[in-house]
């Protein structure tokens, strides 16, 4: 009797430990829980488009953190998530996965978020911790953010878009002794314009609101601005003439590559006439008139965004043709410079020299032979371009149709026979008949010298 109990002690034990083993094992299976659910966690900025593979974790605008569901095991029946904020440990028991999870904070900073998974009859899963800071209030973010940068003739806004929602919003400004608004929607409009600003020169104090009444924020930031400068009024400064045959060209220089449209109009004997271009991008432009080589007024106008420039004026001086003139001088010194056709050759390398051997003191001129009674209006000199010293300083202008009768033009003028480098020195006076213009030195520049000397000469008609 005693060995058949002891077969049947052992046959039991065996099957006691069996089931204990097998008790054991579904045990250890809910211990491991979830068994289906994938405990991955993503921290993203950007919500997922669709149900995301794993955890994912949404530091979102407005103080939240979106929680984005899985597809889980269908034995999870609830999930915890355990946080502090001000000071206090917030529980959070979700039990629909459907939808993401929005949790509201205080702060902008870094929390800890626990997450734990449950079963039906309580068995939790293990806790995964994250780490992840909320942004800030949206229109909080906007208004930090945005770019204030001056434009031509006016002021640019940029807010970053943060979401499709929209924020209204105000910039409002004085002008002219008057409170002007502009009322905007950002996320709707980013960029923000405020134009018709003509003064660069003058700073404005912008007034700058977003209200955002979904989340209670109501926010106003002042900045001081001055406008950029209207493209026209780096142009303008640029635009000169020039006579090309019977045809007067308005130039400009445009380095901005903004677009401008400019016009001209010329008004003279022959009557108004009119040449413009539109959207021209050229560094350098020019535009082009046929006037019969008549001199006369232009006025022009450059307009590009943000407005249209004022008219410019030019009184035009065409050039008189050197074809036919002759020139005399009071002395000239032979073998020095190339004598009176050395002062309109158009070569400033060649000169007339007044006679220095034997001396002959000042007064010195020259005379100049239209070969046709011109309406003069205008003349202009260089100075010899090797010799800075030995020039003149004052000078008269006389002129004639007969070479007999003299009618004096101007006196004491001034001449710079020591500007470095040599150029063109232009005197205007009211237009008069003349065949001959007579010009007397009266004294030089340099107080010891004798003689005199000059480049070129040119003259103009009105």
């Amino acid at each position: 009797m005693m060995k058949i109990k002891s077969k049947l002690t052992i046959r039991h034990f065996i099957l006691l430990g069996g089931m204990m083993l097998a008790i054991h094992g579904c045990k250890e299976e809910e211990l491991v829980f979830p068994k289906n659910a994938n405990t991955e966690i993503e921290v993203s900025e950007n919500r997922p488009t669709a149900r995301p593979t794993n955890l994912t974790y949404v530091s979102a605008f407005n103080q939240t953190i979106e929680i984005h569901w899985p597809e889980l095991s269908d034995r999870v029946v609830k999930a915890q998530v355990k946080y502090t904020d001000d000071g206090a440990e917030k529980v959070l028991d979700v039990t629909k996965f459907d939808d993401p999870v929005v949790i509201n904070l205080k702060e902008v900073k870094n929390y800890e978020f626990a997450l734990q998974y449950f079963t039906a009859d309580g068995t939790p899963s293990k806790v995964t911790k994250t780490e992840l800071s909320p942004r800030p209030f949206e229109a909080d973010y906007k208004m930090n953010s945005v770019l204030i940068n001056p434009i031509p003739g006016g002021v640019s806004f940029i807010f970053p878009k943060t979401s499709d929602r929209a924020i209204p919003g105000t910039i409002s400004y004085l002008l002219n002794g008057k409170q002007v608004q502009q009322v905007f929607n950002a996320n709707t409009m980013d960029t923000v314009l405020v134009e018709n600003l003509v003064d660069e020169t003058k700073i404005i104090d912008f007034s700058v609101n977003l209200k955002d009444e979904l989340w209670g924020r109501n926010l106003t930031t002042q900045n001081q601005i001055a406008p950029g400068m209207l493209v026209y009024k780096l142009i303008v400064p640029t635009l000169n003439y020039s006579y090309d045959g019977n045809n007067v060209v308005l130039n400009w220089v445009n380095n901005t590559g903004d677009p401008i449209d400019v016009t001209y109009t010329f008004e003279g004997a022959g009557g108004p006439k009119t040449a413009s271009v539109v959207g021209s991008t050229s560094a350098t432009g020019s535009l082009k008139l046929d006037v019969a080589g008549r001199g006369g007024v232009m006025k022009a106008t450059v307009a590009s965004e943000g407005g249209i420039s004022p008219e410019k004026t030019f009184d035009l001086y065409a050039p008189i043709a050197k074809t036919g003139w002759q020139a005399t001088a009071s002395s000239t010194q032979s073998g020095d410079g190339g004598g009176t056709p050395a002062l309109f050759d158009g070569n400033i390398e060649t000169f007339w020299h007044s006679q220095y051997s034997p001396s002959v003191p000042y007064p010195h001129s020259f005379t100049i032979n239209f070969s046709k009674v011109e309406v003069l209006s205008k003349i202009g000199m260089i100075r010899r371009h090797n010799n800075a010293t030995g020039g003149f300083k004052t000078f008269n202008i006389e002129v004639s149709v007969d070479g007999q009768n003299w009618t004096t033009v101007n006196q004491n003028l001034t001449f710079n026979s020591a500007d470095s480098p040599a150029a063109w020195q232009d005197y205007a006076f009211t237009p008069v008949n003349a065949q001959y213009v007579r010009i007397t030195m009266t004294a030089p520049y340099t107080s010891t010298a004798t003689s005199t000397h000059l480049a070129e000469f040119r003259a103009y008609r009105k």
